[in-house]
């Protein structure tokens, strides 16, 4: 049962995993016609418009990002700007591919998509909040997805996110199942009011040490820097960089963690080899992942990798050759005489 505006992901091609919002959905024909980040390899479009082949780059997929008219017309690629004969909405057309203010519009077969347990990251949601959407509900509407049995506690900061009440803050007194009782900080109002859970969230201020508990984050304790509505900013106690959370998936803490440095073989600052055959140094370890800043030099560019993503670490030790096929090692003095930096 699809409606619009449902969050899916898809679950064939270059787009596996990805997230994606539906637009419209054609019962008739099992279609359904979705929004999405593209993942565009611009360069073997090019080639491909030129006539050129375009040499299949086994297992290599190009990283999401919002497309971008000026970018492809500097490479050349036609862009066209086209009225849709169904729904009267302007598109940018190139070739067969469709896109609205950078994103692809693309329509994929009912069985193609998942429904279940789509549940968006903060980071994946805020990429698709560029286009105005009113995101904030969303987020709302998703940080209370996730929430454990038990979830509020007697003393915890909360504040109404839903009804008439909205945006008044309070204290809990008592949990009853699904209902929670807590004392309004405005003296205007009864002394203790009841709400279902769902219409809560904690509540928290800057300057409050907390601890993560759920999600990608999960394991980092941090100060609130910020608060914007249902989204906290932390600055981290290990890496001391500034993460954002759901309020909801943190809790008050004074526990300071030392934060993880290695998994398995592989540690905070090694150089490895991903699958892809890219490279990259950790700049960060998290639960069950690391964050990598890929040897792009044209763009810094941090992915997000798992254990099993990473071919092996490459040794510091070793040395290659340059292009007139002299030894390079390091602290070597080099030129660069092609690419981007060139």
């Amino acid at each position: 049962d699809l409606s619009r505006d449902t969050w899916v992901r898809l679950k064939l091609g270059i787009y596996k995993g990805d997230l994606a919002k539906v637009v419209e959905v054609d019962d008739v024909r099992q279609k359904v016609t979705v929004k999405l980040i593209p993942r565009l390899d611009l360069q073997a479009l090019t080639d491909k418009l030129k006539g050129l082949k375009v040499a299949k780059k086994k297992s290599f997929i190009p990283p999401p990002r919002l497309f971008s008219t000026d970018e492809a017309r500097e490479m050349n690629i036609p862009v066209e700007r086209r009225r849709d004969r169904d729904s009267g909405e302007y598109f940018e057309m190139v070739g067969a591919l469709k896109f609205e203010d950078g994103f692809l519009r693309k329509k994929v077969s009912i069985k193609s998509i998942s429904t279940q347990n789509v549940k968006p990251s903060l980071d994946e949601l805020e990429k698709f909040g560029r286009v105005g959407d009113d995101v904030n509900e969303d987020v709302a509407r998703l940080s209370t997805l996730s929430r454990k049995k038990g979830h509020f506690m007697k003393g915890d900061a909360v504040v109404v996110v839903k009804g008439d009440l909205k945006d008044i803050r309070g204290c809990v007194e008592k949990v009853e199942d699904s209902i929670v009782h807590i004392r309004p900080t405005r003296s205007d109002l009864p002394k203790t009011l009841a709400f279902s859970e769902k219409d809560l969230c904690k509540y928290f201020n800057p300057g409050d040490h907390v601890k993560v508990v759920f999600g990608v984050q999960e394991g980092v304790t941090g100060m609130v820097v910020k608060v914007e509505g249902h989204v906290l900013t932390i600055l981290s106690d290990t890496s001391k960089e500034h993460i954002r959370v759901f309020a909801d998936h943190v809790v008050e803490s004074s526990e300071v963690t030392t934060g993880l440095t290695r998994i398995g073989d592989y540690e905070l600052h090694d150089l490895v080899l991903l699958d892809n055959l890219s490279f990259g140094v950790i700049v960060r370890v998290e639960s069950e992942a690391f964050q990598v800043l890929k040897g792009v030099p044209d763009k810094p560019e941090v992915l997000l990798v798992k254990l099993r993503e990473i071919k092996y670490k490459i040794d510091r030790r070793t040395s290659a050759k340059d292009s007139k096929n002299n030894t390079v090692s390091t602290k070597d003095i080099v030129r660069v005489i092609e690419g981007p930096c060139k």
